[in-house]
């Protein structure tokens, strides 16, 4: 193997200015003034702020986007009639008379005056578990029961793999299984309005399209269905029109005063910039950039300049579960991408390659260590200190601080200067995984090893993150294997492709030696019967879903073409 020094990062450099000193402690923020009228709520003085409410329409699916924490879930919570807006005034609420003149565009208004009229019932899927699944003595199955009023519990039960834990009790399930309870509650009922506020968090590649299709199964010429995401491929099959929301996290919250069809909203998201209102959704675009990878190394034309890290066919026999591995290879500059379903071993095979699961012996076999030094961001980030972030980066990784390039590469568009004061205990799920990300980044490895960076981030920042880790691998010239369920981020970080697939045996799976990235996602997208394209005008490195029995979709099925990128 090659000798990596990792120099570019050892050698000493001043600090860059916005890492000196303690964060600055007073924030001010210039809200939109001229917004002030169409303020929809307000938590109180110097809180957050919404302006606006996206327009439901009757019979087709409203898909919202946004950045964390710009309100997506106080705009559905009003639309589901769990908060009462008080239209900026905290002191003086209004009254349902005044919050429907208010509304003064017709589609709201009559949506709001419907529900009051109780000509409409209303389902909500909230963001949150809900209190009474996670302290409930009752079963799974008893509480679907409870709510199965289309006569759908098998089907549901099926599409949301929940058939196994049907006697499980709700206080002693995980969060990833109330979350999927929570999703099954909703399809179960009767209603007029579904509104779903995240669809994605519980659920792997295949089983986010399953749900986005019983969704659109929901859709009747009266019925209004409204669904927030992360996930912009799951979005953008869901939906058939959009909003995009802005704002400055935590301080206020806009609604674009325009819908759009979703391949343009998608479209007009991704660039920033709303051409209707002229205004700037960021500060900049997100599109996937352009990113060569280093050649393969061709041991006989290719000087050996660069390492090639290999695995042998492994087995992890953990009775009832049994993985076998079929060996494979890759090189410095490219990215291992990990696809499968939840509870396939994705995580298993990350950590055997960690080090930290030492496979079973296969007879004749000589026992198995990586031969790479390693730096591992697991599932589940599991910081418990009391230290600030620049004290965690500093010890932990003092190169981090070192160099300029891994803070423009990484540290910047992760924007781990915002975070650098806070206490490691005091961050959300989302700023949690962005420092581990850096943390795993900063280190000193041949091979980044990353389970599921999107979990738990925006769209913006599962792109940003996405640009950041591929950045970061081809700078350094190092090597990266990932398990991700985010379509859209996969196929862009993805060189090779490792499926890792089920047997008629239930409890075994069996990872594929690395495809080539096309030949990789086109099998795994064929199984699914799912297509994507590459639209031919604009944003070239997004892959963009088709809706089932589109035109595209036939085509691209028709020519066994499920991705349609070369």
């Amino acid at each position: 193997m090659a000798n990596w020094t990792g120099s570019e990062y050892r050698k000493p450099r001043k600090k860059p200015e916005w890492m000196e000193g303690p964060a600055d402690i007073l924030k001010i923020v210039d809200r939109p003034k001229d917004l002030d009228k169409d303020t929809t709520h307000s938590y109180g003085p110097s809180s957050f702020k919404l302006h606006r409410l996206p327009l439901p329409v009757p019979g087709e699916v409203l898909g919202l986007v946004g950045p964390h924490s710009v309100g997506k879930t106080t705009a559905l919570k009003v639309l589901a009639m769990e908060l009462k807006p008080n239209l900026g005034r905290f002191n003086d609420s209004p009254d349902w008379a005044e919050i429907r003149t208010h509304f003064n565009r017709l589609p709201l208004r009559n949506y709001f005056t419907q529900i009051l009229d109780k000509k409409l019932k209303v389902v909500f899927k909230p963001q949150q578990v809900p209190d009474f699944l996670i302290g409930s003595d009752i079963s799974v199955g008893e509480l679907l029961h409870c709510y199965d009023q289309r006569d759908m519990f098998e089907d549901i039960c099926g599409v949301l793999e929940l058939e196994g834990i049907l006697r499980m009790r709700l206080h002693r399930a995980p969060a990833i299984v109330l979350e999927r309870v929570s999703l099954a509650a909703a399809f179960l009922q009767r209603a007029d309005v579904y509104i779903f506020d995240g669809i994605s968090d519980s659920l792997d590649v295949h089983h986010r399209f399953k749900v986005a299709h019983r969704i659109r199964s929901l859709i009747r010429p009266d019925s209004y269905v409204i669904v927030a995401d992360n996930d912009l491929s799951v979005v953008d099959y869901v939906a058939d029109y959009m909003y995009c929301m802005y704002g400055e996290p935590g301080e206020y919250g806009v609604v674009a005063n325009q819908g759009w069809d979703v391949k343009a909203g998608i479209e007009h998201y991704l660039r920033g910039f709303d051409p209707i209102e002229k205004n700037l959704i960021r500060g900049e675009p997100l599109v996937f950039e352009a990113a060569r990878t280093i050649p393969d190394a061709n041991h006989d034309k290719f000087p050996t300049i660069f390492n090639r890290y290999s695995y042998p066919s492994l087995l992890v026999n953990h009775k009832p579960f049994k993985l076998e591995v079929k060996g494979g290879e890759f090189d410095d500059g490219q990215i291992l991408l990990v696809l499968g379903d939840n509870r396939t071993g994705k995580s298993t095979f990350i950590r055997m390659l960690a080090g930290l699961l030492p496979p079973d012996k296969l007879e004749g076999a000589q026992p198995w260590r990586p031969n790479f030094l390693a730096s591992y961001k697991p599932q589940e980030n599991e910081f418990r200190s009391e230290h600030t972030v620049r004290l965690l980066l500093e010890r932990e990784r003092p190169i981090a601080n070192m160099n300029s390039r891994f803070v423009s590469d990484v540290m910047k568009p992760l924007e781990i200067d915002r975070l650098l004061d806070r206490k490691m205990s005091t961050l959300s799920p989302g700023e949690t995984q962005r420092v581990a990300i850096t943390l795993c980044l900063a280190a000193n490895a041949n091979v980044y090893l990353i389970d599921e960076p999107s979990a738990y981030l925006d769209s913006d920042m599962r792109i940003k993150a996405a640009m950041a880790i591929r950045r970061h691998v081809l700078r350094l010239g190092l090597a990266a294997v990932i398990v991700e369920h985010d379509f859209l981020m996969a196929a862009y970080l993805a060189d090779k492709v490792v499926l890792v697939e089920r047997t008629p045996s239930s409890a075994k799976f069996v990872t594929s030696s690395p495809h080539p990235r096309v030949t990789g996602l086109n099998l795994y997208l064929e199984k699914l019967r799912i297509t994507f394209r590459r639209d031919p005008d604009t944003f070239r490195f997004t892959p963009r879903v088709n809706k089932l029995g589109s035109v595209e979709d036939n085509h691209q099925k028709t020519a066994g073409v499920y991705y349609g990128l070369a």
